[in-house]
């Protein structure tokens, strides 16, 4: 199987821990977290209300934001300016390959921006694709406080609390997206102030098969890193993902899934911003930062130095 461009396979293979955007916040366990040793059952508990934060962020955000993201994979880079909605997100392309897009490129995505405000048929078929990869995504992290032994292994200099995690030799997934969980160990940086989640850096400690339509296994030495970074109003952004993996599918076909989304700045825009306002908002204001490719450089620079 030839490497993809996209994270349609990651996701239909095991869902994501891709995180959204979003408030919560838990100071009880805020505060019992500034032990240096914290009890097992505190970081348990800690770790079942990043992950209730995490759901509640993807399921009901805050607020919507316009973005540049990159997306790299083994077939090149695609850079685009995106505006999420309550309905799902469009985006207008701004770079191929580190380069302005092509004439034919730029027609291809003005037409199909122009599509998404005539056709309900299309509209529906996106984003229905969109909530069925949150979805999937969300599977893995309601399971997630359940999959791992946590440890304490100390705080960074921003006050983030540091866990190391391994597998639990107990755990049963209550999802096929969520049997990866059960050959991954690593590190986890929590918020103690807002129980949210700001990096995870899980490596692939065994070999995992899974099942999801046809018998697929992903190889030891696999990948998954996700940063998030918190906004001026406390909302969390997705910053950096980099999934690496490698595998077959009934023996017979490999796997080659590698790719890194970064994601920078991250404008507010109104909660009730329709589709159709948003696509006109893509066709109407086409400013851009003028350090959007020296920042967007500099977030994979440091996604390859981890």
């Amino acid at each position: 199987m030839k490497s993809t461009s996209t994270l349609a396979l990651w996701l239909r293979l095991s869902g994501t821990l891709l995180l959204t955007v979003g408030t919560a916040s838990a100071p009880l366990l805020a505060r019992t977290a500034q032990d240096l040793n914290l009890p097992a059952a505190s970081i348990h508990q800690m770790m079942r209300n990043v992950a209730w934060n995490e759901l509640q962020a993807s399921e009901h955000p805050a607020h919507h934001y316009r973005y540049i993201e990159k997306d790299i994979s083994s077939d090149g880079s695609r850079t685009s300016v995106q505006i999420a909605t309550r309905h799902g997100y469009v985006d207008r392309l701004i770079a191929v390959d580190g380069k302005p897009p092509s004439k034919e490129q730029l027609e291809k995505n003005g037409q199909l921006l122009q599509n998404l405000l005539t056709s309900a048929q299309l509209r529906e078929s996106r984003f229905k694709d969109q909530r069925s990869n949150v979805r999937r995504r969300d599977n893995v992290i309601k399971d997630v406080p359940n999959a791992f032994i946590f440890t304490y292994d100390g705080r960074s200099k921003e006050g983030l609390i540091k866990l190391k995690f391994r597998p639990a030799p107990n755990f049963k997934p209550s999802t096929r997206q969520s049997l990866i969980l059960q050959g991954m160990a690593g590190e986890v940086w929590v918020d103690p102030s807002t129980q949210r989640m700001a990096k995870i850096d899980g490596v692939l400690i065994k070999d995992v098969t899974i099942g999801w339509g046809f018998l697929a296994k992903l190889n030891k030495g696999g990948r998954f890193l996700m940063e998030q970074t918190r906004g001026p109003n406390g909302t969390w952004h997705q910053e950096l993902l980099s999934v690496h993996f490698d595998g077959s599918v009934l023996i017979f076909k490999h796997i080659h899934i590698h790719e890194t989304i970064i994601r920078s700045f991250f404008k507010q825009v109104p909660n009730n911003l329709t589709v159709r306002e948003a696509v006109h908002m893509l066709q109407t204001d086409r400013s851009l930062p003028a350090d959007w490719e020296s920042r967007l450089n500099a977030i994979e620079k440091s996604a390859r130095s981890n």
